[in-house]
């Protein structure tokens, strides 16, 4: 296939923190040219590099621009708000995000009214809230990760006796209690439901999943009807879910003091660790983090609140051979059971267990990591999520359209 015949991919790129989006889109970009596809990088942060590469595209790649791929919704907005307006929509251009915040957060992202953006979910929780809260119209659907190695092949452990393994925990995080300082601005009833969200959270559920069955709860004895009304349903749940999630940090890592762990995270100076084995160190750029990975015997990491998947770290930590320590959900019960005794909870079952079972036995802990990295490298990678996502694009794209009819660049999808 010639130049002139192939179609090309765009893909949305920006500064992050850390710069994990532009290196999971480098991934993108590294499956994606294996099915013969060309990629292009359209800068959303400054206005004329956008504007000038996909003019650029454009022209080079008449009519075979496939589609558009972009993470948390980055640049699926642009243009007015109607969905004639819609750049993606005018330009006939199927965009596809893969949203990896809760819908409450950046609500507006999640809401787009353009038949030519799809949003893709990487767990069931966020799905099922937008079908049951946000019901926002046109195409919609789940896809998880994978094991994500990189391109790299993952690498047996041989911990040496008498040696301290390298445990880190790459997690930033704030001090849980200056984010309650400015409620007290609020009205005295937001503050009651904020203030009872979270301890009914803490005193009535799992401690694993949603804080929207809390939030619910609290707001109906209170006589608020949040149901259908998704902007302050979706203030309360952003507050209450980033307490939750900073208050579980801070256990973490007031526990972790103890254990010859590295934490990398930024907004943990509040807590002082004389005394403590446990270094804190500040974080550090994503490709440098998963070099991290490679080198770790066991990578520590804590879900968003959800029931219905895990974070994008542990398939990371599988892609690479190394143990993932996380917190217990019922799909992670489910999927990993055989890493169960190496997980932790928020309630009784502490991470201080999970890493001094890995200390006291690093063989075998490294010796279930293979296996377990073996299996699901055969069961599921990253680069198969991405062959799904072009699926769900051919899909979007024909139905979408004017029922265009499957292209010859999507032939590789289903090898």
């Amino acid at each position: 296939m010639t130049t002139s015949d192939r179609y090309v991919v765009l893909i949305l790129d920006g500064a992050t923190a850390y710069n994990s989006v532009g290196f999971f889109n480098r991934e993108l970009a590294r499956v994606i040219r294996t099915t013969g596809l060309d990629v292009v990088f359209l800068n959303v942060d400054v206005a004329e590099d956008f504007n000038n590469s996909l003019r650029q595209a454009m022209a080079e790649y008449p009519e075979r621009i496939a589609l558009c791929l972009s993470f948390s919704g980055f640049g699926t907005e642009i243009g007015d708000t109607s969905g004639s307006g819609n750049l993606w929509q005018r330009l006939k251009i199927p965009m596809l995000s893969f949203m990896l915040d809760h819908p409450a957060y950046f609500l507006a992202r999640h809401k787009t009214t353009a038949p030519a953006v799809m949003r893709i979910y990487p767990n069931r929780d966020f799905l099922e809230f937008h079908r049951d809260f946000v019901r926002s119209p046109y195409r919609t659907s789940y896809l998880p990760f994978g094991a994500m190695t990189y391109g790299r092949q993952p690498h047996r452990r041989e911990p040496k006796k008498g040696e301290v393994p390298l445990i880190i925990f790459p997690k930033s995080g704030c001090d849980p209690q200056t984010l309650r300082e400015p409620w007290k601005f609020l009205p005295r009833l937001m503050q009651r439901v904020l203030n009872e969200s979270i301890e009914h959270y803490w005193g009535q559920t799992t401690r694993s999943g949603s804080v929207s069955a809390s939030v619910l709860a609290v707001a109906d004895a209170a006589g608020i009807e949040l149901r259908n009304d998704i902007t302050l349903f979706a203030f309360f749940i952003t507050l209450v879910d980033d307490y939750i999630r900073k208050s579980k940090v801070d256990i973490l890592v007031r526990n972790l003091l103890s254990m010859p762990v590295r934490i990398y995270g930024n907004g943990l100076d509040y807590i002082k660790p004389e005394g403590a084995r446990a270094d804190i160190l500040p974080p550090v750029e994503y490709d440098k983090l998963m070099d991290m990975f490679s080198e770790s015997l066991a990578v520590i990491s804590m879900n968003q609140n959800i029931d219905d998947e895990c974070h994008d770290r542990p398939y990371s930590a599988l892609g690479s051979g190394a143990m993932p320590i996380s917190d217990i959900n019922p799909w992670w019960a489910k999927n990993y059971p055989a890493l169960l005794p190496y997980s932790y909870d928020f309630r009784d079952r502490s991470i201080v267990g999970a890493v001094e079972k890995v200390l006291e036995n690093p063989e075998s802990a490294a010796e279930l990591a293979w296996q377990e990295s073996a299996r699901q490298i055969e069961k599921r990678t990253f680069d198969k999520m991405v062959m799904e996502m072009l699926e769900f694009a051919l899909m979007h794209r024909y139905f979408t359209f004017n029922f265009q009819p499957p292209q010859p660049y999507f032939a590789k999808c289903g090898d």
